[in-house]
């Protein structure tokens, strides 16, 4: 019998292409299960999967509830709280002929691109789904005013709305060093057309006229004004021949300006602008308020937060804002420099040359001197620099203030300020009394390089809702504690200097210097811009330098004294000229840019790279794994240093802790030793959101935190923030990465719109309601960036130079409120470096301050820290070496990568003193859960197992699946190249 010579090969290549499909799907199965097994954390939080189970699980174990017994009531609530939040935070500027409130009915033209596009929220952690909003067309129809259509599908539908908003690129070179890349991109008077412009007379009672900006989470707003003079913060040609259109065609012109980077203002003079409001981003609800306010059925009663000027560039802090490189940077040396993609900032510095003068401690503290004639002020003019000084609003009625008082009662070292506040108007509405102080500025203080502003903000109050003729008596408590400044040369500590203190309530902080200047005897006649009210006014005199009684920390008893010396220049050897009121244009800052890394600095900037043990320590390893019967739900409600907390940390494994501290990604890890849940942690400064699928889920976007500061209001922040604890409980998450807390150091800061202001104890105070709201409902906040983030150029690891005066008193100060005044239980770390130390490894701020000083009870994680695409593209952070920041204070890293977990059990296992510090940050994670609504359902019979995830048995049951095919269709393939060479050497008969 004769066999084909043909009959073998097909089946040889048909088993040839299967080997060959199936081992390729093979190996791509493993890779892809290696990196989704490295990332499992992260797709776990991702797709809500569990991975325990809750065994013997107490339904009525409830230690926090929602306050809402329906999704329809919570989010009826939130949506009435955010168009108050508006309401109350939108700041009038300008009210001129009684543009505002429009009649009912009215017919308005709404103007410009953005009027169709307003900005509702920022970038990065803060963007959070607005599209339930309406647009500011409906807004105002809702509230009975007529809109101009044909003018808004001009801007929506018709030619204008080709003109999109470009994002901002700034100047961190991400995408490229353009620095023209900012655009507005406003429609071009040209592009209007016969029937855009005829429709103007059908709806002339207004023209509203919106001006947007944005900045945006990595990048800062560019200014060229040290080149060419461009400041993207005030109008471009296009904006201003619109003004210019709309100001021959209305009679009334009003200005909405919808930017939370202070625009600015010499506009608001050079055109015919009647009113002017400054709106914020506005969140889901927040039109509504504006709406209202325009219309009348709000009485606005916001005020600014932020100095706003004619020109933003004469701040002192804009000088060297951007950062600047190392003279002697060098990024092909990367054992040196480390400069990869995300680590924008390794070898870039800035210098906060302007020290405490920040805002209006400059702008009012020069003004002071001006007109005092000290302090070479030079030609210096108040009026033409501030267009609105700190502080300031308009209301549609007036009022008045009478009954001033102030008294110190050495038992509770405080002040009582009290005043009458009478609406003199014929408008129901709200009324904000500031408090400001003055502190003598003494030879001691130039001695010692000790600054003093004009005023310093020290208290507020809101009054409620008075109606035409209704008064209502204010009250303020001042501890005495405020008026202490900080001596970093000479006592090192907070000091209270002799001579005279002035305590005034003002409307704003322009106001509180002319009545001090006018309890000195100064008038108009020596260069005020208004006669001061010195009946407002209280005088306090200290006979002695005091420097022990603010030495101790009134929250822990502890001994306050420098824990930041290596953050100034002068550390390393370099003086610096810090601005100083003793000679304000022979100190004024000058660009430095020949600054090089000396060897002392390039050795803290590389510190991170090993970790060598602690010499001579004693320290002798914690037990773990041992088997004491506890749970985490029998610490519930316990102390921090109840001594049950040490049989339960026993139990825990070096693995679990090391995965709560290496994994900290939105969430805290799962330790079964002791029961304790998983937790989900997500992004919030305006309102929780869930973003992990790049979905965003979420119940309302709240206007941002310059609106929620701009209220004044902390019961109503307070009620914001149960608003936002609520939200989570029902979305079961348990951490709010946010509120942010850095300083507007100038107006072109890319995350201005996730802060509160230039003034850290008005952020403080509202930070630390708004804390003490969310975590009423078992939430833990983790308030960030903790410190010196100020800025977004270059600001991953960028090495922040400043003294410990400024660091204290304008930069930690909101800090300091929300932990000892708000109990917020966390802080986020931020990518800078205080002076060359990475914040997080820097044990003066992680835990003498945060801790030691101010008794911080919770636990501390880094900002964004790595995860799987890091790892495999071999991405390093160093800067965030887990083991000094461990020692340092830092308990968790934002991560999802394997990097940080590897490292704590494969470098540091034997090291008693790194598992010690591992315990530690573990012991203040655990307290933090146990405390959260994590532990809802929990009791101390409550079991938790851990259970493998249906993916990842999905992707095992694959690669097997994979494998086995791989096999048989290896064998047949042998089997067939076999059979053919048989069938080749066999003879036909």
């Amino acid at each position: 019998m004769k066999q084909s010579a043909h009959s073998g090969k097909p089946r040889t290549l048909l088993w040839s292409i299967l080997t060959a499909v199936c081992a390729i799907l093979l190996i791509a199965a493993l890779i892809a299960s290696y990196v989704a097994f490295g990332a499992a954390q992260a797709i776990n939080i991702a797709l809500h999967i569990d991975t325990y189970k809750v065994e013997n699980k107490n339904e009525d174990a409830v230690y926090f509830e929602c306050d809402f017994a329906s999704v329809e009531a919570l989010e009826a609530h939130d949506k009435e709280v955010a168009e108050q939040l508006t309401g109350e935070g939108a700041v009038l500027l300008r009210n001129d002929n009684n543009a505002l409130p429009l009649k009912n009915g009215a017919a308005v033209s709404l103007f410009s691109r953005s009027s169709a596009d307003i900005a509702t929220c920022g970038t990065g952690s803060a963007n959070i789904d607005t599209s339930k909003a309406p647009s500011l067309k409906e807004a105002l129809e809702e509230a009975g005013l007529s809109v101009n259509p044909i003018l808004w599908d001009f801007y929506t539908v018709g030619d204008g709305s080709s003109y999109v908003r470009t994002p901002v690129k700034g100047m961190n070179g991400l995408e490229d060093n353009d620095r023209s890349n900012y655009h507005i991109n406003e429609v071009p008077v040209s592009a209007y057309t016969a029937d855009v412009t005829a429709s103007y007379s059908d709806y002339s009672d207004a023209a509203i006229v919106v001006i947007s900006r944005l900045g945006g989470e990595l990048f800062d707003l560019p200014y060229d004004g040290f080149v060419d003079g461009t400041d993207v913060l005030a109008l471009t040609q296009e904006e201003q021949d619109m003004l210019t259109m709309v100001e021959e065609n209305f009679e009334t012109v009003i200005v909405l300006i919808n930017s939370t980077n202070a625009m600015s203002c010499a506009f608001l003079d050079e055109y015919e602008i009647d009113a002017a409001l400054w709106i914020g981003y506005t969140g889901t609800w927040g039109l509504n308020a504006v709406a209202d306010i325009l219309s009348g059925e709000v009485n606005p009663s916001g005020r600014l937060v932020d100095t706003y000027c004619y020109d933003n560039t004469t701040a002192p802090a804009l000088v060297g804002f951007y950062g600047a490189p190392y003279a002697n940077a060098d990024p092909a040396d990367s054992a040196v420099w480390y400069d990869i993609n995300f680590l924008d900032g390794n070898q870039y510095y800035t210098l906060y040359q302007e020290g405490i003068y920040v805002g209006y401690r400059y702008y009012e503290t020069r003004y002071e001197d001006t007109v005092m004639g000290q302090g070479n002020a030079g030609s210096y003019r108040y009026a033409a620099e501030v267009a609105y000084p700190f502080g300031y609003g308009l209301s549609y009625t007036q009022f008045a203030w009478s009954d001033f008082s102030t008294t110190y009662d050495p038992s509770t070292d405080a002040f009582t300020v009290t005043l009458t506040v009478t609406n003199t108007g014929d408008t129901a509405g709200k009324d904000v009394v500031e408090v400001y102080f003055q502190s003598p500025y003494t030879d001691y203080d130039r001695e010692f390089q000790i600054e003093k502003a004009a005023v310093e903000l020290c208290g507020f109050a809101k009054t409620g809702i008075l109606e035409p003729g209704a008064a209502e008596t204010v009250t303020v408590t001042v501890p005495r504690e405020e008026l202490a400044a900080y001596d970093r040369l000479g006592a090192k500590t907070y000091i209270l200097d002799a001579g005279d203190y002035y305590l005034t309530a003002a409307a704003n902080a322009h106001d509180a210097v002319n009545s001090i200047l006018a309890a000195k005897g100064y008038t108009t006649a020596d260069g005020m811009t208004a006669d001061g009210a010195a009946e407002m006014t209280f005088h306090y005199n200290q006979p002695l330098l005091d420097s022990s009684t603010y030495a101790v920390s009134s929250a822990t008893g502890y001994a306050i004294t420098n824990q930041f010396d290596n953050a100034d220049l002068s550390y390393y050897g370099t003086d610096v000229t810090y601005l100083s009121r003793s000679d304000w244009e022979g100190t004024w800052p000058q660009p430095i840019t020949d600054l090089e890394a000396n060897e002392e600095i390039l050795a803290a900037l590389n510190l991170y790279q090993t970790y060598d043990g602690m010499e001579g320590s004693t320290t002798q390893m914690p037990t773990t794994g041992a088997d004491n019967g506890m749970t985490l739900a029998m610490m519930i409600g316990k102390d921090y240093d109840d001594p049950d907390w040490d049989a339960l940390l026993d139990q825990l494994t070096l693995e679990e802790m090391a995965e709560m501290i290496g994994k900290g990604y939105h969430n805290t890890a799962l330790a079964v030793s002791v029961s304790k849940p998983a937790t989900l942690d997500d992004n919030g400064p305006q309102g929780f959101t869930q973003a992990l699928t790049g979905v965003s889920t979420c119940h309302c976007a709240y206007s941002d935190e310059n609106i929620m500061a701009a209220t004044w209001n902390v019961e109503l922040m307070e009620e914001v923030g149960r608003c936002i604890g609520n939200d989570m409980l029902d979305l079961g998450a348990t951490g709010l990465y946010g509120p942010a807390m850095n300083t507007h150091r100038t107006a072109y800061g890319g995350r201005n719109f996730e802060y509160y202001s230039e003034d850290g104890f008005l952020a403080g105070k509202i930070d630390a309601a708004e804390v003490a709201g969310i975590q009423s409902k078992g939430i833990y906040v983790y308030i960030k960036h903790f410190a010196l983030n100020d800025a977004e150029t270059t600001c991953r690891c960028i090495s922040t130079w400043c003294n410990e005066q400024a660091i204290r008193e304008i930069y930690l100060k909101p800090f300091e409120m929300a932990v000892v005044e708000g109990g917020a239980h966390n802080v986020m770390n931020s990518f800078a470096r205080f002076g060359a130390t990475w914040s997080g490894a820097h044990s003066g701020l992680m835990t003498e301050v945060l801790r030691n000083e101010w008794g911080m009870d919770g636990f501390a994680i880094t900002d964004f820290s790595g995860n799987a695409a890091f790892t495999a593209y071999g991405l390093n952070l160093k800067s965030f070496d887990v083991a000094h920041g461990l020692m340092a204070g830092t308990d968790s890293w934002d991560s999802s990568s394997e990097q940080w977990t590897t490292d704590l059990l494969t470098l540091y296992a034997d090291d008693p003193d790194l598992v010690s510090a591992m315990r530690q940050a573990s012991h203040r994670i655990l307290y933090t859960v146990a405390n959260s609504h994590a532990m809802n359902g929990f009791d101390e019979n409550t079991q938790i197992v851990a259970v493998t995830p249906w993916w990842q048995t999905a992707l095992v049951c694959l690669i097997v699946v994979l494998a086995a095919l791989t096999v048989v269709c290896v064998v047949q393939l042998k089997r067939n190249i076999s059979a053919k060479k048989h069938s080749g050497s066999t003879k036909s008969i």
